[in-house]
């Protein structure tokens, strides 16, 4: 069981590693800051028509989880 937690850590390390590469470019900062025009993350997804409200917070959704792959992982520790 912690070989395979270790390797869902390691694996998880690495693409959040992939996620910082990509991003980290001029060309993927002019990706993102499209991405965060296009999704609507500073605006509420709200609207009378509960589809459109779901479909607006998905795509809101994968742009937030891209910028929440791109903040420096803190790792807490017991102790």
């Amino acid at each position: 069981m912690a070989n395979t937690t270790k390797n869902q850590e390691d694996i998880l390390r690495e693409i959040r590693q992939n996620y910082q590469i990509v991003f980290s470019s001029k060309e993927g900062f002019a990706v993102l800051a499209d991405l965060e025009k296009r999704t609507g993350i500073h605006n509420s997804t709200f609207d009378p028509d509960p589809y459109k409200s779901a479909n607006l917070e998905g795509m809101r959704a994968v742009t937030l989880f891209i910028k929440s792959m791109l903040r420096q992982h803190t790792e807490k520790k017991n102790g």
